[in-house]
């Protein structure tokens, strides 16, 4: 008998092993039978990787993985994989691109349809989502799992009125659907009508759901009514029921007054990629100001951009590309946008004015960055900081002689350095600043107290700040 014969049994054995441990979730055990099986040269192995490395959270490792494995055999199976590993990617359209071949493939599969409708919801073609999950609701009307999901797709997609019917109708069939009562009062709030909202999560608390979303969102009501105070044991509460979220432990951070130097990576990007969708009108309805003063502090303290342009520009936070647009204009070199989260780049992208976007925390892009710009820009970033010492410090690093620093702030009260905010962002005074951008080497030009947007009937201070590096 041949050595690949004798090798056949041992080879099956150890791949159903890997595919047992893999069902149980243990990938880092199944790691030495799958280095075994690719050395043996078993067909099916890469697929097994890709799904140990999805597991992993090891991404690049995954879709490499599921590359190989699609030459082998490109089935409905493997482009389903592929594309769960590109939505934790965050690669919506590649996401998309498989699970549609994937449904290609093998029309009636429930598990592919569903897939596709996530990476549509994902992408943001949120009309195309609801016709899938649709689909799937008609064909299994009892089945309450599916009604939540098209109801999120439904908010998601901004129609609240449609999901909290659907959110309101799945309760009263099952009532103890994991997530209904939070989803019902967050439709509610995104709606308009925190009062609602915060009587929904009372409502659901006081039938004995325990269920972190429900605190949060009835925290975050209460902050929308004013009632900072009573928010606060909630934040609390939704923070020990969900310990590994930093969105909600940065506000329940904010809310006891227990704040660090500076908001959590994945505090900035949950917060961020759930607003992309609706991030931009919503903030010019709020009269938001920032890109226009900034506009007019180039325009004030660099005159001769008027005639012979601006750039290059680096623009931290970019967000959805307002500043870009304000700029846009004046631009005779590249414009390079910098956010951490991926759909608010996704956002940028489409307005066609930035020669680069890059998906990346503000400070490991400038350290990693060897440009040197004419102007660097950030709007509403450093709201998210409390020490500007080392941003500031890296923000000099990357300014061409010459060269302007641009950002805003929102303003502390008298005696205040900096304070974290029961709403999560930092305000700085005036005295502060001066101090911090001496001690990161930068001359400052001007610190001035300015309006950034509406907050109800209010308006919130803050400053706008223009510096430029020290000659030594």
């Amino acid at each position: 008998m041949s050595a690949v014969a004798m090798a056949a049994p041992v080879a099956a054995r150890l791949a159903e092993q890997a595919r047992l441990l893999l069902r149980d979730g243990r990938a880092e055990e199944a790691l030495p039978m799958l280095d075994r099986l690719l050395h043996l040269g078993v067909p099916g192995t890469a697929a097994l990787r890709a799904e140990a490395m999805l597991l992993l959270r090891r991404l690049e490792e995954a879709e490499t993985a599921a590359d190989a494995a699609l030459e082998e055999c490109a089935d409905a199976a493997m482009r389903g994989l592929r594309a769960r590993i590109r939505l934790a990617r965050g690669d919506q359209a590649g996401a998309v691109d498989d699970a549609a071949a994937a449904v290609m493939a093998k029309p009636g599969d429930r598990p592919a349809r569903l897939l596709l409708a996530s990476a549509l919801l994902e992408a943001g073609r949120h009309d195309e989502a609801i016709w899938f999950l649709g689909e799937a609701w008609r064909a299994e009307p009892g089945n309450a799992t599916l009604q939540l999901r098209l109801g999120q797709a439904f908010l998601r997609a901004g129609r609240y009125e449609a999901a909290s019917e659907l959110f309101t109708h799945c309760e009263a069939a099952s009532p103890w659907t994991p997530g209904v009562a939070a989803l019902r009062a967050q439709a509610a709030l995104l709606a308009g009508d925190a009062g609602a909202a915060a009587d929904l999560a009372r409502a659901a608390l006081a039938r004995g759901i325990v269920d972190g979303a429900v605190h949060s969102v009835l925290a975050h009501a209460l902050v929308n009514l004013g009632r900072l105070e009573e928010a606060g044991p909630h934040f609390a509460a939704a923070a020990r029921l969900a310990p590994d979220d930093p969105y909600i432990a940065h506000l329940a951070a904010a809310a006891a007054g227990t704040a660090t130097g500076r908001a959590p990576e994945g505090y900035v990007t949950a917060l961020f990629d759930g607003y992309a969708a609706h991030f931009e009108p919503a903030l010019l309805s709020l009269g938001y100001r920032v890109p226009g003063l900034i506009r007019r502090a180039v325009e004030r303290l660099r005159p001769q951009a008027m005639t012979e342009g601006l750039g290059p520009v680096l623009d931290l936070g970019c967000g959805t590309g307002l500043v870009g647009v304000a700029l846009s204009d004046l631009l005779r070199a590249p414009l390079v946008g910098v956010d951490l989260s991926r759909r608010m780049l996704d956002q940028a992208a489409a307005k066609g004015l930035y020669a680069e976007l890059r998906p990346a925390d503000l400070t490991e892009a400038l350290r990693r960055d060897e440009g040197a710009y004419a102007l660097v820009t950030a709007a509403d970033v450093f709201c998210y900081f409390g020490l500007l010492e080392a941003p500031l410090t890296l923000c000099r690093e990357r300014l061409a002689p010459g060269g302007l620093l641009l950002f805003s702030l929102e303003c502390a009260g008298p005696g205040e350095a900096w304070r974290l905010g029961p709403e999560g962002r930092y305000r700085h005074a005036p005295d502060y600043v001066a101090a911090a951008a001496a001690a990161a080497g930068l001359r400052l030009l001007e610190c001035r107290p300015e309006a950034l947007r509406r907050d109800g009937e209010a308006t919130v201070p803050g400053l706008l700040v223009a510096a430029e590096a020290l000659v030594h």
